[in-house]
């Protein structure tokens, strides 16, 4: 900003560090969302992984189930409730990805609306405005776009890798299920403790300037 412009340039800073902040803490309901919903995965591959070593086991003692495998039709019924089992936790599963996908979308309107408020008011402030922080330690207006804009890319892979996975599973394999049970767990591009070491040091910054 020029100093034609210093009072009208503090201002808009001003409001463009309120956005973002307001921005990020709608981001973190969002994380909340996502981890809520990735948890629900975790819980349900779990429980898949268990239904698929019930049926390996079954499948390995058929006909040497002593007292079971002599009354007629009780194996068949067994087998049929743990298929019905399986497929129960197949659905469940496959219903989470509607909702993750769905928090990706609301990040990417959040980023959107936000980096049109950037547009709108960054070119009335000055450089230091805009990359340096107020106060030692504390993130910059554009540390903190740039934080957004990150956890939407790392959103959007996480998201897209654990649908690779799914598509490529097989759930007979139990071998596979472990493999993609540790993969969901391992969340490989979105790092929640980074996430949340960043949201502490915006919501300091907010706390400083209140």
């Amino acid at each position: 900003c020029n100093s034609g412009h210093a009072m009208g340039a503090g201002k808009d800073a001003v409001q463009l560090r309120a956005a973002v902040r307001k921005s990020f803490a709608e981001c973190d309901e969002l994380v909340k969302d996502w981890q809520d919903m990735s948890d629900q995965g975790v819980q349900v591959l779990r429980s898949l992984v268990n239904a698929a070593e019930r049926m390996h086991d079954f499948s390995a003692a058929e006909g040497k189930l002593g007292v079971l495998s002599a009354i007629p039709g009780a194996e068949q019924t067994l087998k049929t409730k743990l298929l019905q089992s399986m497929e129960r936790l197949q659905s469940a599963i496959h219903s989470i990805f509607p909702q993750l996908s769905a928090v990706c979308e609301k990040m990417e309107k959040l980023v959107d609306n936000t980096l049109q408020q950037q547009k709108e008011l960054q070119g009335l402030c000055s450089l230091e405005d805009l990359w340096e922080a107020e106060h030692s330690a504390q993130p910059s207006i554009a540390q903190m776009l740039d934080w957004l804009y990150d956890v939407q890319v790392e959103l959007r892979k996480e998201l897209s890798l654990r649908q690779r996975i799914l598509q490529g599973t097989s759930y007979d394999s139990l071998e596979k299920l472990s493999i993609m049970l540790d993969l969901w767990q391992a969340s490989t591009f979105f790092d929640r403790n980074r996430f949340l070491a960043r949201s502490d040091a915006v919501r300091i910054h907010a706390a400083s300037n209140a």
